[in-house]
C-alpha cells in the first residue's frame, strides 16, 4: 500500500513538472524569437530576384495573358505627325450670307445638324434688315420712280397715236425710257425687303448650323457647313525643314466605341509651298470611308508612311510597359510558367503596333494581353 501511494506521488510530480512552462535560451548568434519567420512564397505568383515573373497557368487564365511570336520584317520608316480634319474642298462646301440680315427658316423649319442634303436644296433665308431712315428713302424714291414710269407710260401713248406723222426715233425713245423706268422701279422694289434664299452648295450632310429663327448675321457669316461623310481630308504640319521627305501614304489609329480598334489608310497628296507658322502643311486623304466619321476640326495623329524601308519586329502597343527606372519593356514568355522583361528600343508604326529596333528575337513570344498586370506583381 504504501509503495503503491509513493509510485503515485512520484508519477504525479512528473506529470506537473512536464506541464509546467519552462524559459530556453538562445546561445550566441541566434535570435529569440521576436521577429516572425519568413513565409513561404509557395506556387502563387511572385517576383524573382532576377526580376523574371513567376506566373502559374491557372493565374495566367485569370489574368487573361495572351503572347504572339515575333517576326523580324521589313516596314515602311514611319514619321508620327500632329494631323487636324479640314474640310475637302472637292465634296464639301460652306453656307454664308452675302447681304447679312435676320435668318428665317423654310416651311420644314431650321435644318438639324447630320442631316442629309441635295445640292441646292434651300436651307434657309436672310432677310436683309434696314436703317429706318435708309428704308424710307429707298420708299421715297420708288414712289418717285413709280410716277414718271406713270407719265412716261402716257407720253407712249401719245406718241404710238401719233407715229405716223412723228419721226420713228420718237417712238423708239418713249419706249426705252418706259422700259428703264420699269425696270429701275422693279429693282428698287425687289431691294426693299429683300430676302436672300441660302442653298446647299453640295451634296452631303450638315456637319455644322449657326442658323437659329430670328439670329442676325453679319454679311460673310458662316451659316452652314456641308461635307461628304465617306471622304476625309487631313492637313499635318511639317517642322523638319523646306523639303519633306517622299511620303508613300500614311494611317490614322481610331478607337471607336461601336466599330472597336481601326487604322484608317490615308492617301498622300502632296506638300504645301508656303510656310505657314513655322512648318509646312502635307496633305492626306481617304475618299472611301465607312463606318467611321472624321468631324471637321478633330485633332489626331498621322503615321506618315516614307517610301524607304527598315528592318524590325511590329509588337502591339499595349506590350509596352515601364520598369521602375522608367525604361520601356515588354514581357517574353520564357518558360510555360516563367515571364522575363526585355528592355526595347521602338519607332512608331500604325498606333496600333510599334517597330522595336532592338531588345527582341524572332520568336520570341511577347505578352500582348495582360502585360500591365504582370509588371504589377511584386
Amino acid at each position: 500500500m504504501a509503495h503503491t501511494v509513493k509510485r503515485a506521488f512520484a508519477f504525479s510530480v512528473v506529470a506537473t513538472v512536464l506541464l509546467l512552462p519552462f524559459t530556453s535560451w538562445a546561445g550566441p548568434g541566434h535570435d529569440h524569437g521576436d521577429e516572425a519567420p519568413a513565409a513561404v512564397a509557395g506556387d502563387g505568383p511572385r517576383r524573382m530576384p532576377a526580376g523574371e515573373v513567376f506566373l502559374p497557368k491557372p493565374a495566367q487564365r485569370q489574368l487573361s495573358v495572351r503572347t504572339t511570336p515575333t517576326l523580324l520584317e521589313q516596314h515602311a520608316q514611319v514619321i508620327e505627325l500632329n494631323g487636324k480634319v479640314v474640310l475637302d474642298p472637292q465634296s464639301g462646301g460652306v453656307v454664308q450670307t452675302t447681304t447679312g440680315g435676320r435668318f428665317e427658316p423654310t416651311s420644314q423649319g431650321v435644318p438639324q445638324l447630320g442631316q442629309t442634303v441635295k445640292k441646292g436644296e434651300v436651307l434657309g433665308f436672310i432677310v436683309a434688315s434696314q436703317a429706318p431712315l435708309e428704308r424710307s428713302g429707298q420708299q421715297a424714291q420708288l414712289a418717285q420712280l413709280k410716277a414718271q414710269l406713270v407719265l412716261a407710260e402716257s407720253r407712249l401713248q401719245r406718241v404710238q397715236q401719233l407715229q405716223d406723222t412723228i419721226p420713228k426715233k420718237e417712238v423708239d425713245a418713249a419706249t426705252s425710257e418706259v422700259q428703264s423706268l420699269k425696270g429701275q422701279v422693279a429693282a428698287l422694289a425687289g431691294g426693299i425687303g429683300a430676302r436672300e434664299t441660302l442653298r446647299a452648295p453640295t451634296q452631303g450632310v450638315l456637319a455644322s448650323s449657326a442658323a437659329v429663327s430670328g439670329k442676325v448675321f453679319d454679311a460673310g457669316a458662316l451659316v452652314f457647313e456641308v461635307v461628304n461623310p465617306s471622304v476625309v481630308r487631313v492637313d499635318a504640319a511639317w517642322f523638319e525643314g523646306s523639303t519633306p521627305p517622299a511620303f508613300g501614304g500614311a494611317k490614322v489609329f481610331l478607337a471607336n466605341q461601336n466599330h472597336g480598334e481601326q487604322t484608317i489608310e490615308l492617301n498622300y497628296l502632296g506638300a504645301a509651298g508656303a510656310v505657314r507658322d513655322q512648318s509646312l502643311t502635307l496633305a492626306f486623304e481617304n475618299r472611301a470611308l465607312k463606318n467611321v466619321r472624321f468631324p471637321t476640326g478633330q485633332l489626331l495623329k498621322v503615321f506618315a508612311e516614307q517610301t524607304e524601308t527598315t528592318e524590325g519586329i511590329a509588337v502591339a502597343s499595349a506590350a509596352l510597359v515601364k520598369n521602375a527606372a522608367n525604361q520601356t519593356i515588354v514581357w517574353v514568355k520564357v518558360e510555360p510558367e516563367t515571364f522575363e522583361p526585355r528592355v526595347v528600343t521602338t519607332e512608331p508604326l500604325d498606333g496600333q503596333r510599334v517597330l522595336v529596333t532592338s531588345g527582341l528575337k524572332p520568336y520570341d513570344r511577347v505578352v500582348t494581353q495582360g502585360a500591365t498586370l504582370i509588371n504589377q506583381i511584386r
